[in-house]
């Protein structure tokens, strides 16, 4: 260097160059701390990850600098920031920035860059990069080769973003699945899962093979996997808006993750279980808004603060809001909870009766809580009961839990739309007796609709609705309205209340709700003892199932002044749906 000015340039270059290093020096520190990477990008690791497929010119352009996140063959000498790794990269460093900043230079030509997507890896030039960067320019003129692959790039992309888009383009090459459904992204945030998918397809090919009784190939599995496996998962998440309880993932992770619940589910509880009620349940137990999780910790508090017999865990209208437009029938699944003794095959019976009406499977529950069932027992029980639904044309499958009957019940309410009990000892009159009842447990704990049935099976012909305008009441008219609408069912609905106002408000709500879709309904009404009214009623129409709302007062009042559903329970001859 001859010229003064020029001489004064390259000495700030030089001190330019410490700063960078320096700067290099602590972002590799924080990089260790943190576990965040900082090495530049190495082109051909990428464009061999990501499946180039071939290139073209792009002339000469200007790009963005922030946009350049790699190099072909300097990635070494280099962090993500170009700040320059070498110290005997010093003198070149500083001779290029006095070429690009010296007044009166006439300046280095472009760069030559291959393009990704929209991320520039450094091919010649790294030098004027690592400047550029470091003097804040925005803009540089480059010579463009564009590289054309399956998984375009972003200059934003994260290491971890970058691994996931290598692994979707090795999906891609693998299963061609771009083109046996064009348009279509699936995309994953967890590093590993595109095997997960790659593992589903192959397991949906074997079973369709096996169900045709041909060989199916790669693009057809993958076609018919998408359709009747990925998307109607995926319907569900939207409807359900399991979305908005995990903001930072995508839908394509919500179906690994709702399948991988349902498996684990459906292992545990010896039973299949649909996507809705997989997905359901499982954002019941991980969903991450605030309002779930409060919920959630406010659950466990009381388990652990109230007395058993205090605890009230109903949700009014729960049921009702996830059942909305999932399926044509109400009751898909049914649970049947029974003891095996020969009474409680009146329950069977009276199950089978509404599953054929609903083409609805069920599912039988045998709680072994004393420990007294043999394997031989269990096997030959597990035959009747199969036997038995066989001979109705209804699917189902009974199972056996230990454990506590009233909580195992609850516990796999939620799995069904509907319990099915034989009540041998209903709630008692006494308060201390009713402490311990286990269908009062059962009453308190379960946000699905239970059906109770004593001696006598309901044909299901006429039903008596006991509305009293609460939230459990509306429940059982919108269950009773689904009966009458659907199957013609005659449908008397009685209202008791000792203010003839507030009786005929009822009347006429129940009435408007109705409409014209329910031909063969009657209203009535009453005043005095509301159990007692019921059961009049009832046995006066000649209705062969009363439908009413479950526990309306708080289980401390209900505790101490009883309740209308215990005292129709402890007098009703026919089967009590009880909604909550």
């Amino acid at each position: 260097m001859t010229d003064e000015k020029n001489q004064i340039e390259y000495m700030r270059a030089l001190e330019d160059f410490k700063h960078a290093r320096a700067k290099a020096r602590l972002q590799h520190l924080w990089s260790v701390i943190t576990g965040e990477s900082k090495e530049l990008l190495h082109y051909d690791e990428i464009s061999k990850q990501m499946h180039a497929v071939g290139g073209s010119s792009k002339g000469v352009q200007e790009i963005p600098v922030d946009a350049i996140i790699g190099s072909v063959n300097r990635y070494q000498d280099f962090d993500r920031n170009f700040l320059p790794l070498r110290d005997s990269d010093m003198q070149r460093w500083a001779n290029v920035k006095t070429s690009m900043t010296s007044p009166g230079s006439p300046g280095l030509p472009p760069i030559s860059v291959y393009k990704i997507g929209d991320a520039y890896f450094v091919l010649d030039g790294n030098h004027r990069v690592s400047i550029a960067k470091q003097i804040g320019a925005e803009k540089i003129e480059a010579n463009v080769n564009e590289i054309k692959t399956k998984v375009p790039l972003s200059a934003e992309d994260s290491p971890e973003e970058i691994i996931l888009k290598a692994e979707y383009a090795d999906f891609l090459e693998e299963t061609n699945f771009d083109k046996v459904v064009p348009g279509v992204f699936l995309e994953l945030t967890f590093p590993g899962q595109y095997e997960t998918l790659k593992e589903h397809i192959r397991v949906h090919r074997h079973y369709m093979g096996i169900e045709q009784s041909r060989e199916i190939s790669p693009e057809e599995a993958i076609s018919h996997w998408y359709e009747n496996v990925y998307k109607p998962v995926v319907e569900v998440i939207r409807k359900q808006k399991i979305l908005q309880e995990f903001p930072q993932r995508t839908e394509t992770d919500l179906y690994i993750w709702v399948l991988d619940h349902q498996t684990y589910m459906q292992e545990k509880l010896g039973w299949s279980i649909r996507p809705e009620k997989a997905a359901s349940d499982f954002v019941s137990h991980y969903g991450r808004r605030l309002k779930r999780v409060v919920h959630r910790v406010g659950q466990m508090l009381l388990k652990i603060l109230l007395p058993k017999p205090l605890e009230d865990f109903t949700s009014p209208g729960e049921w009702h809001e996830m059942k909305k437009g999932n399926s044509e029938s109400l009751f898909t699944d049914i649970l049947i909870a029974i003891n095996g003794s020969p009474e409680s095959w009146i329950a069977i019976e009276q199950a089978v009766i509404l599953a054929k009406m609903e083409n609805a499977d069920v599912r039988g529950l045998v709680v072994n809580g004393q420990g007294d069932w043999t394997a031989e027992k269990e096997a030959e029980f597990s035959r009747a009961f199969s036997e038995r639904l066989l001979q109705s044309g209804v699917h189902g499958k009974v199972v056996f839990a230990q454990g506590d009957i009233a909580e195992t019940i609850t516990d796999r309410a939620q799995f069904n739309d509907l319990i099915v009990l034989k009540l041998s000892h209903p709630p008692s009159p006494k308060i201390f007796r009713r402490l311990s009842s286990g269908m009062r447990t059962i009453l308190r704990r379960s946000s699905r609709p239970i059906m109770v049935v004593r001696n006598q099976i309901g044909r299901m012909d006429h039903l008596l609705l006991a509305y009293d305008g609460s939230s459990k009441g509306k429940e059982a008219l919108f269950v009773s309205a689904y009966f009458a609408s659907k199957y013609q069912t005659k449908l008397t609905v009685l209202v008791v209340d000792k203010n003839p106002e507030k009786g005929q408000k009822l009347i006429n709500d129940a009435e408007n709700y109705l409409g014209d879709c329910c031909q063969n309904t009657y209203f009535k009404k009453r005043s005095g003892g509301v159990g007692r009214a019921i059961l009049r009623t009832a046995s006066e129409e000649d209705a062969d199932m009363i439908v009413m709302g479950g526990y309306g007062l708080s289980p401390i009042l209900e505790l101490l002044f009883g309740s209308t559903v215990d005292s129709v329970l402890r007098g009703t001859r026919v089967p009590v749906i009880i909604c909550q």
